[in-house]
């Protein structure tokens, strides 16, 4: 049994990281047979609402990983911060001013920081297809490592 029922991704602009993120987290609750935990995922700056990257959707049909075809980005909120009992944000910067923009008492980490490794996910976006690959199997790997540290009992 989890401390987390709701999981918040955080990255910029949530049209690819975030999004990735999510949907693996979802995939290893389902693997897992956990169904008490709700994910999603936001991004810091956005403007207006689009799709998820062409090159990310690509790159998650190709690893089998599902994608809602109207989902739209959505900018976090401060009831997205009070609703969240675990943030997990792209870089340390991120992380940085979410706790300086709310007061989140919550339990917050980078990714990489909760999957015990040091450094950032970095943004695959303007990138080639392979960065968006490489970006998708990091966070695979993450997010198996995560999901161990917070639902594997001890």
């Amino acid at each position: 049994m989890s401390k987390y029922h709701q999981i918040l991704f955080l990255s910029t602009t949530n049209t690819c990281r975030g999004y990735m993120a999510e949907v693996l987290m979802r995939k290893e609750l389902w693997k897992r047979g956990i169904k008490d935990v709700e994910v999603s995922s936001r991004g810091t700056i956005v403007l207006f609402s689009e799709p998820i990257n062409p090159k990310a959707v690509l790159v998650m049909k190709n690893n089998d990983l599902p994608v809602e075809e109207d989902y739209l980005t959505q900018p976090l909120t401060e009831e997205d911060v009070k609703k969240s009992d675990l943030i997990l944000t792209m870089t340390e910067e991120q992380k940085e001013s979410l706790l300086q923009e709310y007061d989140y008492s919550g339990d917050i980490y980078t990714v990489k920081e909760l999957g015990r490794e040091k450094g950032e996910v970095l943004d695959p976006y303007g990138k080639d297809l392979i960065d968006y690959e490489y970006c998708c199997r990091e966070l695979d790997r993450l997010i198996e490592k995560i999901a161990d540290a917070i639902f594997e009992e001890k």
